[in-house]
C-alpha cells in the first residue's frame, strides 16, 4: 500500500525523466521515465503475493538444509524466514519506491546510503539468523525433537 501511494504521489509531481540508479558516489547513472516507477510496485505486489503463497505451499515441496528427520522441526523456521523475507523484500521496493520520488523532486542523493546498505543488511542477517537457527536444528538428535 506504500509503494502504490508513494508512486500515485509521485507519479504527478515528477519530471518525465527521473533517476533510477545511482553509483557508490551517490550520483545518478541510470535514468528511466517516470512510468518507471510502476515497476518497483509491481515488483513490490508480486513479491508480497509470491510469498504469501509460499506459506501454503505442502511441506513435501519445502526443500531445508537439514536431514529428513530433522524437517518437522525445522519447516516452520523456514516458514519465520519466509514471513520476514516477505515484509523485508516489500519494503525495500517500497522504499525504492520512495527514494526515487524523493530524489526525482531533488532531496539529497546521500538518502540512498541511509536506505540501501541497512535495508541489505538486515536481509542478510535474517537469512544467517534462520540458517542458523536450522542448523542448530540439525544438530539436534531426532530423540530429542
Amino acid at each position: 500500500l506504500f509503494a502504490i501511494l508513494t508512486a500515485v504521489y509521485g507519479y504527478f509531481t515528477l519530471p518525465q525523466r527521473i533517476p533510477t540508479h545511482f553509483n557508490a558516489a551517490n550520483i545518478a547513472d541510470g535514468w528511466s521515465d517516470k512510468s518507471s516507477l510502476w515497476f518497483f510496485v509491481g515488483i513490490a505486489c508480486v513479491v508480497y503475493v509470491g510469498m504469501s503463497l509460499i506459506r501454503y505451499s505442502p511441506e513435501r515441496s519445502i526443500h531445508l538444509p537439514v536431514a529428513p528427520e530433522q524437517r518437522a522441526a525445522a519447516i516452520p523456521i523456514g516458514r519465520d524466514m519466509v514471513a520476514w523475507m516477505k515484509a523485508e523484500m516489500t519494503w525495500i521496493f517500497a522504499g525504492t519506491t520512495w527514494l526515487i520520488v524523493a530524489l526525482a523532486q531533488g532531496h539529497s542523493p546521500d538518502l540512498v546510503m541511509w536506505f540501501v546498505p541497512p535495508s541489505l543488511g538486515i536481509v542478510f542477517a535474517t537469512v544467517i539468523y534462520h540458517i542458523a537457527r536450522m542448523k542448530k536444528v540439525a544438530a539436534t538428535t531426532p530423540e530429542t525433537l
